[in-house]
């Protein structure tokens, strides 16, 4: 899977997980302040990209300092390993 492909699954799945119901408009929105997210839909929000993407779970020292869309797509990218 290309980089721009998980990249836009990645804003499908932020957008439709979103608890303010809000879509995603660009890599800058901010998680919790512009889509809602708290601690328990970012801990869902994991799962379901380990899910999508088929891959181990993700450390929590990873994700601590995620705030935009953009932080999750660079994570996911670079932990995604394309299927053999």
């Amino acid at each position: 899977m290309e980089p721009d492909e998980i990249r836009r699954k990645v804003r499908d799945i932020i957008s439709t997980m979103s608890p303010a119901r809000t879509p995603v408009r660009t890599p800058a929105d901010r998680l919790v302040d512009d889509l809602g997210y708290d601690s328990l839909t970012f801990i869902e929000l994991s799962v379901a990209l380990e899910e999508e993407f088929v891959m181990d779970d993700i450390e929590e020292e990873r994700t601590a300092g995620l705030r935009t869309v953009a932080d999750v797509e660079d994570l996911i990218v670079g932990l995604h390993k394309p299927a053999a």
